[in-house]
């Protein structure tokens, strides 16, 4: 497969970014959000792979809280069935100016071989002719099959779809000349002493580096913290030809808007 001469643009959205607490700890869907990053990637003239955690939150936001069923992670697993239709239906409407195509795959659709080339064959042949990208795939994490994304698996050393999302570049890698990876989270970027990092060599990215300046940490609403995604962004450039990383906050659309016309936001991390 001879590459595609284009930058692709993989865009993940953390469960924090796209629903909100209310004074009760009741989670909401927080459509407006959603709207204004959609009007930014309504303008993205690159192929664009959007990577969406949120289904289980927007699942609980559904009136049936299915109490009942006392296993959590099963529970969790039908939220996750409950709310990726409506979160796949949100995209498409946020996201009005392209068509936005649904792809709900596994961690290990990703690393067997089969299923591998049979996503990269989807990719290639969506993005390889035309100039238009008038398409937008929106991946998720299919937790009806599978529970990677819901529990602690490995050791704890992924979660919220950041695995997927790596496993997705690396994929890509060989198929497009260039990646950026935008990692849209609660936070202005990492943080060392209270002050945003604004450049970060992969190299640099040592594990005890990383627990020093984010200890063992986990969001609210989500599975991974930051801990747990520089160690997946650092093993992800370092099994990559051309991938940059982007930490940004997605809470403020304007970062996407900043980094996707190449100024200076967030973090960067970089080869």
């Amino acid at each position: 497969m001879k590459k595609i001469n284009k930058k692709l643009i993989i865009i993940k959205y953390g469960s924090n970014t796209l629903v909100t607490n209310g004074a009760h700890n009741e989670t909401s869907i927080d459509y407006e959000n959603m709207v204004a990053h959609g009007r930014i990637i309504n303008r993205i003239h690159h192929p664009t792979i959007i990577v969406s955690s949120g289904a289980v939150a927007f699942g609980k936001t559904m009136r049936n809280k299915f109490e009942y069923i006392k296993n959590e992670v099963a529970r969790k697993r039908i939220f996750s069935a409950l709310g990726n239709p409506h979160l796949s239906i949100n995209w498409d409407r946020a996201i009005s100016k392209k068509q936005v195509l649904q792809g709900l795959i596994t961690h290990r659709d990703l690393t067997l071989e089969v299923p591998r080339e049979s996503i990269a064959e989807i990719i290639y042949s969506l993005f390889n002719e035309g100039t238009d990208n008038s398409a937008v795939i929106q991946v998720n994490d299919n937790d009806f099959v599978t529970d990677e994304e819901l529990i602690k698996i490995r050791g704890g050393d992924f979660g919220d779809n950041d695995k997927t999302t790596a496993l997705l570049a690396m994929l890509c890698d060989k198929i497009f000349i260039e990646t950026d990876v935008i990692f849209n989270t609660s936070s202005n970027g990492v943080l060392e002493n209270g002050n945003t990092v604004p450049l970060m060599l992969a190299d640099n990215l040592k594990n005890s580096y990383i627990e020093k300046i984010c200890g063992a940490d986990k969001t609210n609403v989500g599975t991974g913290g930051m801990n747990t995604k520089l160690k997946i962004i650092r093993d992800m450039i370092h099994n990559t030809e051309k991938t940059t990383a982007y930490i940004i906050n997605g809470k403020n659309p304007r970062q996407l808007q900043e980094v996707l016309h190449g100024k200076s936001t967030g973090t960067r991390i970089y080869k």
